[in-house]
Order: structure tokens, then sequence, then C-alpha cells
């Protein structure tokens, strides 16, 4: 109903339709592609979104830095997981992140992920049960569209870290995170976009998603939802996962990029959370060095350690990170979804960790902010 009244409301208030233009599925990348973009959660200057209708003009001028990402388009057959996707005709590769995408002259579906994910460190083909739109064509100025996405990922306890296991009345068989998620999409403007000394005809859409993530673990008695009774207690931050969440987001596209010029992310409040945008060769400094292990680049203290571990967060941008303890045959004994505060002194309790050698992640919401080092338990 919301969608059909502002349908009715561009239409009494704008009848200039002569510059729009239509985004096509010429935009849809295809295997040899590469997109670059760049994402930041700090900009010089607000956005100015503007309001629906046109024809607008929109000066982002200011989006030139960040962290860039770099995302490969493949051929789906060389993916670890391709077995789990066969119907598949894309893959996309975003550092260990792998999407698998089916494409249709109208439609790119996400079947499934692979390589890394942001819930559980390790590597497992997640298949979507209900399959989100990645890219729609044609897109017009008025339309809409939805898009609905949900999975359940199901991991065996060898891979939980202790941390969380400890807190559950009884040992599980298996635990259970479950993910659900709905967008609806209206091209609600067009005009002109200029960035990076470029200027653009685009269509904006703005996208409302809803999203929820439970945790389930499966007991002898069945599954049991583990979130809806201790919900963000759950030890090592995985309950800052866990409930509902909804964003705004303004996706600004041109018929001759294949990249999303601006995506621009907002919570309920409007208050701004992130920004994507296209590198189109103006961006003028990024962030996006990996560290190696046994860099200075993160201070750990004491190490050697006994009871508790520390960490400074000099070098670390303010944002929210992914922290995980692992030994050396790679099982992740700890792990944290945690918003980290530059300068800030953050601590690891190890008093029930086995004495030997470990490594301790950081790695940022984006993933392009990767540190290990090296740390010993006594």
């Amino acid at each position: 109903m919301r969608i059909i009244y502002s349908l009715l409301m561009i239409l009494l208030f704008n009848n200039d339709f002569s510059a729009q233009i239509t985004v096509t599925n010429a935009t849809f990348p295809i295997k040899g592609d590469t997109l670059k973009t760049v994402i930041t959660s700090n900009i010089s200057a607000p956005l100015i979104i503007g309001d629906v209708g046109g024809p607008q003009t929109w000066n982002f001028s200011m989006l030139n830095t960040g962290s860039r990402i770099t995302q490969l388009c493949l051929d789906p057959k060389d993916g670890a997981e391709f077995a789990s996707f066969p119907s598949a005709t894309l893959m996309i590769q975003t550092d260990g992140q792998i999407q698998y995408i089916n494409a249709t002259p109208t439609k790119m579906e996400v079947l499934g992920l692979g390589g890394d994910n942001g819930f559980i460190p390790t590597q497992v083909a997640v298949k979507y049960t209900d399959k989100p739109a990645f890219r729609v064509a044609p897109l017009k100025f008025i339309g809409s569209y939805n898009s609905n996405a949900k999975f359940n990922l199901d991991l065996g306890t060898e891979i939980i870290p202790d941390t969380i296991l400890s807190s559950l009345p009884l040992k599980p068989d298996s635990i259970r995170i479950q993910f659900v998620s709905a967008s609806n999409n209206l091209m609600d403007a067009f005009g002109k976009l200029t960035m990076q000394n470029k200027t653009y005809d685009v269509l904006r859409e703005k996208s409302e998603t809803t999203t929820e993530v439970k945790f389930f673990a499966k007991l002898p008695f069945g599954w049991f939802d583990v979130g809806s009774i201790i919900g963000g207690s759950l030890p090592g931050g995985l309950g800052n996962f866990l409930g509902k969440d909804t964003t705004i987001t303004y996706n600004f596209y041109s018929n001759v990029k294949k990249e999303i010029l601006v995506s621009a992310d907002y919570n309920t409040a409007n208050e701004f959370q992130s920004v994507t945008f296209a590198d189109l060769g103006g961006v003028v400094s990024s962030s996006n060095e990996l560290p190696s292990i046994g860099q200075s680049y993160l201070e750990v203290f004491p190490n050697p350690a006994t009871d508790i571990i520390a960490f400074k967060t000099d070098n670390l941008t303010t944002g929210k990170y992914f922290i995980t303890l692992s030994d050396m045959s790679g099982r992740v004994v700890y792990f944290e979804n945690s918003h980290i505060t530059k300068d800030e002194v953050k601590n690891i309790k190890t008093a029930n960790f086995a004495p030997g050698q470990y490594i301790l992640m950081i790695r940022d919401q984006f993933n392009h902010t990767n540190v290990a080092v090296k740390v010993i338990i006594l």
C-alpha cells in the first residue's frame, strides 16, 4: 500500500519524464568482468539524497576515498562449491566471499554463497531457499519489485567456538543460523549524478530491507531457539547478529556502468551508515592493505599470556569487526562480532584455553582489513 501511495504522489507532482533513462540488462555483469568499487563510513560532507521524481541533480564529488572492493566475475565451474549450485551461470568473488548466480534476461538471482561468511568463521556452501535478486532489468521510472531471501546455515559442533557451546544448557548435536530478509524496491527518482569529475544519467532506487537472524541448537528433543531465550547475551558477540534490522538503501544506476554508481545505506532514523560507490578512476586514496602475521600493526599484550590477552586498536578505524582466535590446526576457539572504537583496548579471556600457539585474527565488516597475529597461551 505504501508503494502505491508513493507512485500516486510522484505521478501527481512530477510531470517531466523526458530526462529519464531505462537501465537494461546490458549492465548485468558477465564472466570476465571486474567490478571496482570503494566503501566507506566516513564522508567529508553529507550526501544530499533529494526528493522523489525528477529530473534532479546529485553532486557526490565528496565520494573519492575509502576501502577498495574488487569483484571478479568468474566461471562458476571453477568454484569449490559448484556441485551445490549446478545451475549457476556466474560466480562473483569478493575477496574470500563468493556468490553463485543464475542469470536470465530479466534477473540475476543469487543461488547461494561459498567461501568465507560473516556468521561463523568457516567455509561452507550456503543454499538460499528463497533466492534474492542481485540485479533486475529493465529498470524504469516509475517501477517497483520485491526480493526475498532465506537460508539455513547448519553447522556441526566441532567447528563451533567453545565459548558458545559452554553457554548452552545441553550440548547440541548441531546449531542452525537462520537468515530471512525481504526488500521493497521503488524506482522513485531520476536525473544526473556527478562524482569523480564524471556525470551520468541515473535512476534512483529506494530499497527498504528488513532482515531477521535466528540462532537454533539441535537438542535431543528437537530444534531449540536459543536466541529467543538468551538473545544478545550469547557469548563472543554472536548475539549481535540476532534479531530484526531494517536498512534503507538508495541505489543510483546508470545504463553505461556495470557497477551501481552509488549505494548509500541509512537506518530507519535516517542516520547514515555507509556508502559504496564505483571507482571511476578518480579515487584519491584507499586503505585496504592486508598486514601479514608478525607485523606490529596490532599490538597484543601480554604475549605470552595466561588469563587474558589484550590488543590496542590505534591503527583500526572505528567500525564493526569480526575477532577470532584459532589454534594451529585452524579450529576456532573464540569468535566475537564487536564494534571497535579507535584507540580502545580490547580484552579476551584465555584462562580456559589449552596452552599452545594461536592465531588472533581481526577483519572488518567489509572484509578489507585483515590483521593476523600469533599469540602464545601458557
